[in-house]
């Protein structure tokens, strides 16, 4: 009987959150309305279309961290091992690990550098650069 109390409270609140969601919007009658000349202000984004290229940047760049640190930890451990097979098996994924980080890190470099040409160029040749598909 636990599922089905749990199935229907969840369909009790799925239905009331958008009726109370209604009732919370509209104002009290003795509320004061807007003035029509007043200025309406759009609310702006925190990150712009091409400032996306810098969080890619550093998500890019704490993969290669993280990768990095992998291998290190790897080639480490491979060192340790007294087995020939085993410790080329590690060497091995410790330089491959090596290698996609360094990978992630020109890949962040170039995502960052990206970021600052469109930053540094006018808007209207920014937005024609950017890689964005604006719907």
């Amino acid at each position: 009987m636990a599922p089905s109390r749990l199935v229907s409270t969840a369909l009790v609140v799925a239905l009331g959150l958008p009726i109370t969601a209604v009732a919370e919007e509209s104002p009290p009658a003795d509320a004061p309305t807007a003035a029509v000349d007043a200025p309406v202000r759009a609310s702006t984004p925190v990150l712009h279309g091409h400032r996306y290229a810098f969080v890619a940047g550093g998500v890019l760049a704490l993969g290669g961290l993280g990768l990095g640190f992998f291998a290190q930890g790897e080639a480490k451990r491979a060192q340790g091992l007294a087995s020939a097979r085993d410790a080329r098996v590690g060497m091995d994924r410790a330089k491959a690990a090596s290698a996609t980080a360094n990978v992630l890190y020109v890949a962040a470099g170039a995502a960052v550098l990206y970021g600052l040409v469109l930053e540094l160029l006018p808007d209207e040749a920014a937005d024609a650069a950017s890689l964005t598909y604006h719907f």
